[in-house]
């Protein structure tokens, strides 16, 4: 009569004990699954990380490719020969490349990479202002190249316009008008009206005869830096909204992972 109560307990506990250990193979079988299920794209990650955190040295941005899917993935499309004057020098671009009045370098200074689209360009007494797509290109008034500005260092992705009024330099995304520090490379929000910098903003115009020639006879077709592709390759953009949240999805996962591997130490000890 006294051996059926322990039975029982014994019954109950190794009810317990196989529970848990079902518990801590699941933990374990599903932080594996998850662990196999984003390793690729973690190395991917590390790798891309890296190599975008260590562009300027490795001159990603003066890598161009030009390969015809690549081209044709980003929808790429030769520009017209327009450009924006101001301070009595031209602003354009062919290719990945910005030019300067007749050249896209000095005997000083290599060609200035513009990927994808010239928005803008402006100038002060100092300094003299392109806006590509991905970069804010800052030069000297004779054109001599000084710094770049991307969305790697914290360029907004939205902007379309820039405009200098009172000396001040302004910037005009979809949303905000912004203003900007040619010095300290600060974006820091402005209350100007955005119909003022639209209105202020050079307008894009077509080249003159002279240059259009020239730009004609040294045209040596369109081009994406490596750093560009990297980039979107890095946070998904290059496959549209689907890669966004793929890059998402692959936080999430290892948010998880970290959890469950947490669950996986705290049930060994």
């Amino acid at each position: 009569m006294t051996q059926e109560p322990a039975i029982k307990t014994d019954s109950m506990n190794n009810r317990a004990s196989a529970k848990s250990t079902n518990s801590i193979r699941t933990n374990m079988l599903w932080h594996r699954r998850l662990g196999l299920s984003v390793f690729v794209v973690l190395i991917f990650l590390a790798i891309s990380g890296f190599a975008l955190n260590h562009s300027p040295a490795l001159k990603l941005n003066k890598i161009a490719l030009s390969s015809d899917w690549l081209l044709s993935w980003y929808g790429f499309e030769q520009a017209s020969p327009t450009g924006f004057e101001v301070n009595g020098h031209w602003l354009y671009r062919s290719g990945n490349r910005l030019f300067i009045d007749s050249s896209s370098s000095t005997e000083d200074s290599p060609a200035i990479t513009c990927d994808l689209a010239l928005r803008s360009a402006a100038a002060n007494s100092a300094w003299l202002f392109a806006l590509c797509s991905d970069a804010m290109i800052l030069l000297t008034p004779d054109g001599q190249f000084v710094e770049q500005f991307t969305l790697v260092d914290g360029l907004p992705s939205d902007l379309k316009a820039l405009s200098v009024i009172d000396e001040k330099v302004y910037l005009l995304s979809d949303s905000a008008a912004l203003e900007f520090d040619p010095q300290s490379l600060a974006i820091i929000p402005t209350d100007l009206a955005m119909q003022t910098m639209i209105d202020r903003q050079a307008p894009e115009r077509a080249l003159p005869e002279e240059l259009a020639e020239q730009l004609e006879q040294s045209l040596s077709g369109p081009s994406i830096s490596l750093e560009t592709v990297i980039l979107d390759l890095h946070s998904g953009r290059f496959f549209g909204d689907f890669g966004v949240l793929f890059i998402d999805l692959i936080g999430l996962l290892v948010c998880v992972l970290s959890i469950t591997g947490l669950l996986a130490w705290l049930n060994r000890r």
